[in-house]
């Protein structure tokens, strides 16, 4: 499906913008959209408002995605929920990286991230992560710095599971062995 509206578009709700779908996406792919971009779950009402399609015709697109695994159904205060399914959201971005960037390209990216985890290290003067996170508990430390060291684990988080996408999307494109096992993974596991 084309991407019309990044996933900044719509962290604020349509509803506060022009309801201007383009016209070649139907109701089904207004509906995937809308549920795929989203970040943390939202009920089949909401859905439907923001992609302008009645509630029974979200929960029919809704349900369907979840029966395909495209989307988790959680319970909320807000009732049956939905929201995008990480390990495949994961297999996708893999897929995009592969599809639209040089080994080249995805290895100046590695090198990046690899470079940014290294100057936390010296930083923090931590040898890993969890090294990070015990520290955040030190006495010494203010309320600013702790504050400070757990933005760098949420990014050091972060860059991990971008490192495992960047390193599976060279897989694809080369066929090299994946990941190193031992080295620090996120949740997701190939």
């Amino acid at each position: 499906m084309p991407n019309y509206y990044s996933r900044a578009t719509l962290q604020e709700p349509m509803s506060d913008q022009s309801r201007a779908w383009p016209t070649e996406m139907d109701a089904a792919d207004r509906v995937r959209h809308v549920a795929l971009t989203q970040t943390t779950p939202q009920n089949a009402g909401w859905i439907a408002e923001e992609a302008d399609v009645s509630r029974d015709t979200a929960v029919k697109y809704l349900d369907r995605m979840a029966d395909q695994g495209e989307l988790e159904v959680v319970e909320t205060a807000d009732g049956t929920c939905y929201k995008p399914d990480d390990a495949t959201q994961f297999l996708r971005e893999v897929r995009t990286l592969a599809e639209e960037q040089s080994v080249d390209e995805l290895t100046d990216e590695l090198r990046a991230i690899g470079d940014e985890i290294d100057s936390w290290k010296s930083v923090y003067d931590v040898e890993s992560l969890e090294e990070l996170r015990r520290s955040i508990g030190r006495e010494d430390l203010s309320s600013s710095d702790r504050r400070e060291r757990l933005e760098a684990i949420e990014e050091w988080e972060y860059n991990i599971q971008v490192r495992e996408a960047l390193q599976l999307a060279i897989f694809k494109q080369r066929g090299n062995p994946g990941p190193q096992a031992g080295r620090e993974s996120s949740h997701f596991q190939m």
